[in-house]
């Protein structure tokens, strides 16, 4: 049993507690500054930084292939037995799971014909187990795209939201990509493989693309219990994961003793389990680099909105301090003005890089998205041609939906990467005359829905009567023909020439039909799968263009926010720099003193969000 204490991840001086507390009281501070300058604008973009830091909700998806122990795992982590398990069961649904006061279930089913919308309907907790599965929902034929559950566990109570995911590698190849989406939004990834043997090529593609999505990965060992040898196992794959570069903490757990230690009340069992390890990462999770990542956002708009602020008081010092300045000052603000409506039009060079970037990108993708699925194509037909695929059609299937899986996991993370990379060249190209902030592009990937191959191709050998046909065919010609030519020379019509003639020629058209058969059943699998292909790179294609079409329109919000509320901040410039100018002395002198006031207030709290950025330390991992 699990005896190990695997590394450990400590967050130095607790810094992000420290940070979400102190951000607080920044954020309400920097509110009352907007508000008290009667900028509603900078006020709104407070209030989304605030609905943001609210919200405290970790994610932590459980994953990896089919029969590994997921479900499992997350019923005992939770004490529960809402997810369906056993030899024949599989998950087919992605199951959310989260705190509520008392425990209910609700079920999103998909709307024909739109790929996005759902309608949903309660069911019993009890129902989560039918639903959810391969055994109680074949190929999903309720047309579920995921099921929502609510449980009284304090392990949730802190905003932990655990969701079982459908085996990866599957037959049904939305599965890959819609774990793959998943793991993007995702905090914690739980990649589950059990102990019976070292982790696979695929399971070790899996894990790649995980890190690369997610920040935290961690690989959880199951079924410890029946595997004496899981030690050598853990060891091997501690082995397998260094040589491919994969820095990945690995737990190895048992779920069986987790629900028998629960049974019992026993914690000398609990322990053995491993699961008290699992626990705890989960509970830290709302302190990992996601969470980090989080905070700095909410800092860095608290630093702009500041940074605005201070602007927009500082020409009015100048004039106010200095009134044979105040011309020279309003020369300045009137280019900066010029150079603010500059990025505000249609002609601002980041508009031209964001829509050309968009339209290179729908382009690439598109082109992605050929070679994938020709290469797919190229390889299935040269499977086609060594083999009869009557003979390994279900290996085969498996195998195609795998490899679909997989294409398109890494179809889509090449999307996130280039749509990241365009927000970065857009937003260098704005701050060329303002400061602009770093953008997280939020990509929508829809799920991609598969039918099952099988239900598309009928093949099957001829049969012993069909076979003996062909037979009989080529054994009566070859009896005709050479017995008429006996005749001629003498000879009975049957005569035993004829007769051995005529068999070897009913063997030749057998192996020739046989061979034409094969042939067929050939040609109706390639092109069978080329149409099936068709289908799904359709699919595939909407979905990839749908995201960047949205990620375009994100982007185009965000800067086109941000040059507005820069004009704003010129505009009041130039307002209040102009009064300024007009001010009597008694009156100048109070202004001043107002303004100061402002002015340091903006510039405090800007301070303080540098602080409590530095504070953001980067987590370090103990040595095991």
């Amino acid at each position: 049993m699990p005896t190990n204490q695997p590394a450990t991840t400590t967050h130095g001086d607790g810094s992000v507690e420290r940070v979400r507390g102190a951000l607080d009281r920044l954020l309400a501070d920097a509110r009352t500054a907007a508000a008290a300058a009667s900028r509603t604008d900078l006020v709104d973009r407070i209030d989304r930084a605030v609905a943001r830091h609210a919200d405290h909700t970790v994610t932590a998806l459980v994953a990896g292939e089919f029969k590994q122990g997921k479900s499992t795992l997350v019923n005992a982590l939770l004490n529960v037995g809402v997810c369906g398990v056993a030899d024949d069961v599989s998950t087919v649904v992605p199951t959310t799971l989260r705190h509520g006061a008392e425990a209910s279930a609700v079920v999103h089913y998909a709307v024909p014909g739109d790929g996005t919308a759902t309608t949903t309907e309660p069911i019993e907790v009890d129902r989560v187990a039918e639903l959810g599965t391969e055994q109680g929902n074949p190929g999903n034929r309720h047309g579920i795209r995921a099921i929502e559950v609510t449980l009284p566990r304090r392990l949730l109570a802190r905003g932990l939201t655990v969701v079982d995911s459908p085996g990866v590698g599957g037959l049904d190849a939305s599965h890959a990509a819609s774990t793959n989406g998943a793991m993007r939004l995702a905090e914690l990834v739980l990649f589950v493989s059990d102990a019976s043997q070292p982790l696979t090529a695929s399971e070790v593609a899996v894990l790649r693309d995980a890190a690369a999505l997610c920040d935290e990965v961690v690989l959880v060992q199951t079924k410890t219990d029946i595997q004496p040898a899981w030690r050598r196992i853990v060891t091997e794959n501690e082995r397998i994961l260094r040589e491919q570069g994969l820095d990945l903490r690995i737990i190895p757990v048992s779920s069986v003793l987790r629900q028998r230690a629960a049974a019992e009340n026993s914690t000398e069992l609990n322990d053995e389990s491993g699961f008290p390890a699992l626990i705890t990462l989960l509970r830290d999770a709302s302190s990992g680099e996601v969470a980090r990542r989080a905070l700095r956002t909410a800092l860095a708009d608290v630093a702009f909105v500041a940074d605005q602020l201070a602007s927009t008081v500082e020409p009015e010092l100048a004039a106010l301090d200095d009134p044979a300045s105040a011309d020279a000052v309003l020369g300045r603000l009137e280019d900066a003005k010029q150079r603010a409506d500059r990025l505000r039009s249609q002609s601002a060079k980041w508009q031209q890089t964001l829509n050309d970037g968009a339209q290179d990108l729908t382009s690439d993708l598109d082109h992605d998205l050929r070679q994938r699925f020709r290469a797919i194509v190229a390889e299935s037909d040269a499977v086609f041609e060594e083999q009869d695929p009557v003979d390994m059609w279900d290996d085969f299937e498996q195998w195609l939906h795998r490899r679909i899986g997989f294409d398109l996991a890494a179809h889509h993370q090449l999307i996130a990467d280039r749509a990241n990379s365009l927000a970065t060249v857009v937003a260098d190209h704005f701050a060329e005359d303002e400061a602009a902030l770093g953008v997280d592009v939020h990509l929508a990937l829809k799920t991609i829905t598969a039918k099952v191959l099988r239900e598309q191709v009928k093949l099957e050998r001829a049969g012993l009567s069909g076979n003996a046909l062909a037979a009989v065919r080529g054994s009566y010609g070859g009896l005709l023909m050479f017995g008429m030519v006996g005749q001629m020379a003498g000879l009975a019509l049957l005569n035993p020439f004829s007769v051995l003639i005529g068999l070897g020629l009913g063997r030749r058209g057998l192996r020739e039909e046989k061979r034409r058969q094969l042939l067929q059943r050939q040609q109706q699998a390639k092109m069978t799968v080329r149409k099936y292909l068709d289908d799904i790179n359709l699919e595939a294609s909407k979905v990839s263009r749908d995201a960047i079409r949205l990620a375009h329109r994100e982007l185009r919000d965000e800067f086109a926010s941000r040059a507005d509320q820069l004009q704003a901040t010129i505009r009041e410039s130039i307002r209040s720099a102009e009064a300024a100018t007009k001010e009597a002395m008694t009156e100048r002198q109070q202004r001043l003193q107002a303004a100061k006031a402002e002015h340091e207030r903006a510039t405090a709290i800007s301070a303080r969000a540098g602080a409590l950025a530095a504070d953001l330390v980067t987590p370090v991992r103990a040595a095991a």
